[in-house]
């Protein structure tokens, strides 16, 4: 759906629990089997980021 609205999207995506992934629900402590699919979701935010990058700057010099 976000393909169709012309918005980037992460494609990877990763299920927390706030009971297992948070410490006292504030403190933010992910599963060792849940680092690889953060680190894939990361990198891929990362790489949209300096993607926009230019677009962003052209929309703010627009304005």
């Amino acid at each position: 759906m976000a393909a169709e609205l012309q918005m980037a999207d992460v494609r990877r995506q990763v299920a927390l629990s706030v009971i297992t992934d948070f410490e006292n629900f504030r403190v933010f402590k992910p599963g060792e089997y849940d680092l690889p699919a953060l680190d894939t979701m990361h990198d891929q935010g990362i790489a949209w980021s300096a993607v926009l990058a230019p677009l962003r700057t052209a929309s703010a010099v627009a304005a």
